[in-house]
């Protein structure tokens, strides 16, 4: 039996979301992308959620895109002949990943580890980032022949500058928590994964203490500045890596980075 893809647990208010992945290093993919959906739809209906926590089981968040899963879905649809398959599936993904910025509850990532790829793009959806000192965060789309799609693009431009981000986005090399903390990355750096809870405790405590209707008020006010560009920088880069890369040509460039990391595996 698969194990489930996130676990939740909800303590003063306080909503802990356990990403566990479909994958080794709680890599994403399977229903791991519906159900965090569902759950920020759940979230919002709480009363008794009033700040949602995002973090990985073990000693990382999360290694990003589940490759094996993704691969055999586009080697399904090369078969099938659905020329919209990589364009509709981005767009599920997106949604997935909008949701999380979309929930009216403020949502903090608590990162440690490696922080890769969608999963970056996944944190840069929430409201607040804390890392520990051995987190590491990269987005090496661009090795993969494609340009970063989830809205790491869009958002990443609201927290680091512009030439942290090209730079970044360019060449997908790999930063530390101390670096990430001085370009924006992340609000604060932690010595532990135990300090991570602790400071996400205390912002829950905190925000608990404003009716649940400013928060989302203020969340609302920041958000809706930018909605817009983000939703035409979403559909930009579906068409562009459906137009450019296509289905075959992601395969193939997704099955090659398993393939060397299967022989350069200790």
């Amino acid at each position: 039996m698969s194990r489930a893809p996130l676990h939740v647990t909800v303590d003063d208010g306080l909503a802990l979301v356990t990403i566990t992945g479909s994958g080794e290093g709680n890599a994403l993919g399977g229903t791991f992308w519906t159900e965090l959906e569902h759950f920020t739809e759940t979230a919002a209906a709480r009363d008794d959620i009033r700040a949602v926590a995002l973090t990985g089981e073990g000693a990382t968040f999360s290694v990003g895109m589940d490759l094996r899963w993704y691969v055999v879905r586009l080697r399904r649809a090369e078969r099938s002949g659905d020329r919209a398959f990589m364009d509709d599936d981005v767009r599920r993904l997106q949604q997935a990943v909008t949701a999380v910025a979309a929930c009216p509850k403020p949502v903090v990532a608590l990162i440690d580890g490696e922080c890769t790829g969608a999963a970056l793009e996944l944190v840069s959806a929430c409201d607040i980032r804390y890392a520990t000192h051995r987190a590491t965060f990269a987005l090496p789309e661009a090795q993969l022949g494609v340009v970063a799609d989830l809205g790491g693009l869009q958002r990443l431009p609201l927290l680091v500058n512009q030439g942290h981000l090209r730079e970044l986005a360019f060449t997908g090399r790999t930063i530390g928590a101390e670096r990430a903390a001085r370009i924006g990355l992340v609000n604060d750096v932690y010595a532990s994964p135990a300090a991570l809870h602790d400071a996400a405790r205390t912002l829950t405590d905190e925000l608990r203490r404003h009716p649940a209707h400013v928060m989302e008020g203020v969340k609302r006010t920041l958000d809706d500045a930018h909605q817009d560009a983000v939703r035409r920088g979403l559909d930009h880069c579906a068409r562009w890596n459906g137009a450019h890369t296509g289905a075959d040509g992601l395969r193939k460039a997704m099955s090659a980075r398993l393939e060397t990391a299967t022989t350069t595996a200790p």
